[in-house]
């Protein structure tokens, strides 16, 4: 039976205790698993086609998931028990793992095969995230959101990355398809934490049957607009929107010639490069960690501005040092602040999106980060081609410093309130 509780092993406050830590185990497994064939992948294209245009070719099948199914994928969710979304692509993701890995191990692997299991992973994952990203304010009361998904993002950032990367690198030179028996494990692991979570059905105004038949009656095309005109008519949302595909363009743009950067001007090898983005992820994981202590201390607002002015600092350090010490601290600051970012605006997302709209609205925030990444990665290269390795910094740090101009519609809507939704009512009718 739900009900309102205080989780023993943590300060969550939940209106499911059991269900948000399965959430969080399934969740953290499934990043493990995602961060094991992410790394693993193009160690295989290299052994299978050792050429630029077939890593060009992997980036492109693993982004094309994002900005091809991610609509369809938020209004699913809505209508689809988000619980069941996440246990089918788990299973579903496990299934795909496991061909890799025979065919890896087997040898004779064909690009083609190769990307297709990619691009088939990717939309599972789009899947997913979005199911995972509605279900949590089913299981979390609005005032714990922050500390709850603080801890989501932060067991992400610690198994998808820095698990995940290192792990892969090592397996893979024992057995091209190990990282990906791995990777199947680690999805069926998450198929059964899934299997004993209950509910994930969308509640909004009206009763669930009441949902369903209309849902029924209308249009997948019908209800991807619905989220859209949502998300235009909240100045709020529309600006935090703006603001991240902004951040996720600077971002995207620095780290895309990095490894560059750390060759030319740190003087790093492989190990170097590798050390410099663990550092980032441990940021980023911290940030997580501390995000509920974070948000009991500082309201919305301050927390926002400092999410974008201690990136914005630590980028324009890195471009005037050339300190590999000094590049690993700021590197830390910039994965914290992207991370504290990332969980602020998540919470107040998820507490004024109406229950049964959150996966189609969710949907357009990943479909912006996804569309804004590859603009990132060609803008930083150009300033790198017409002014040097350290411009893609520089160039972010002013942005990032002017982001709250950007964001000002965004600063002006958040509450004041102790609650992520503070003084402003929640959009969900039956809130």
């Amino acid at each position: 039976m739900r009900r309102r509780a205080r989780c023993s092993d943590d300060s969550v406050r939940t209106v499911d205790p059991g269900g948000f830590r399965k959430l969080v185990a399934a969740t953290a497994v499934s990043r493990l698993g995602d961060g094991l064939h992410l790394t693993a992948l193009p160690l295989l294209i290299a052994g299978v086609a050792p050429d630029p245009t077939a890593f060009a070719g992997m980036a492109v099948a693993q982004a094309l998931p994002w900005l091809l199914v991610s609509l369809p994928a938020g209004a699913l969710v809505d209508r689809l028990d988000r619980r069941l979304v996440m246990t089918v692509s788990a299973a579903l993701q496990c299934l795909l793992a496991a061909v890799l890995a025979v065919a890896a191990t087997a040898g004779g692997l064909q690009l083609p095969t190769v990307y297709a299991l990619a691009f088939a992973l990717g939309c599972c994952q789009t899947f997913a995230e979005n199911a995972a990203t509605a279900l949590l304010p089913q299981l979390v009361p609005v005032d714990a959101l922050p500390t709850a998904n603080g801890r989501l993002v932060g067991a992400e950032i610690v198994t998808g990355q820095l698990i995940a990367v290192p792990l892969a690198g090592v397996v893979f030179v024992v057995s091209p398809g190990l990282p990906f028996l791995l990777d199947a494990l680690t999805f069926a692991l998450a198929f059964l934490v899934l299997l004993s979570l209950r509910g994930g059905r969308a509640r909004g105004g009206r009763a669930t049957g009441e949902v369903a038949r209309a849902a029924s009656a209308s249009t997948l095309r019908r209800e991807i607009r619905e989220g859209l005109r949502w998300l235009a008519a909240d100045p709020a949302c529309r600006s935090l929107a703006a603001v991240g595909g902004v951040i996720n363009t600077v971002i995207t743009g620095c780290f895309a010639t990095f490894a560059l950067f750390t060759v030319e001007i740190l003087h790093t090898g492989e190990v170097g490069y590798g050390l410099l983005m663990w550092a980032s992820a441990a940021g980023g994981a911290a940030a997580g960690l501390a995000a509920g202590s974070a948000r009991r201390r500082l309201r919305h607002r301050p927390l926002l501005l400092l999410s974008l002015w201690v990136p914005a600092v630590a980028s324009l350090a890195i471009g005037l040092s050339g300190n590999v010490v000094v590049t690993a601290a700021m590197l830390a600051l910039v994965g914290f602040g992207g991370t504290t970012w990332t969980v602020v605006t998540l919470s107040l997302r998820q507490s004024v999106i109406p229950r049964h709209f959150q996966g189609r609205v969710m949907s357009v925030f990943r479909l912006l980060s996804a569309g804004t990444a590859p603009i990132g990665a060609v803008l930083g290269a150009m300033l790198v081609d017409h002014f040097g390795l350290r411009t893609p910094w520089l160039v972010g740090a002013a942005v990032l410093l002017l982001a709250p101009g950007l964001a000002g519609p965004a600063l002006a809507a958040v509450p004041t309130g102790e609650g992520p939704a503070g003084d402003r009512k929640s959009a969900d009718p039956a809130a």
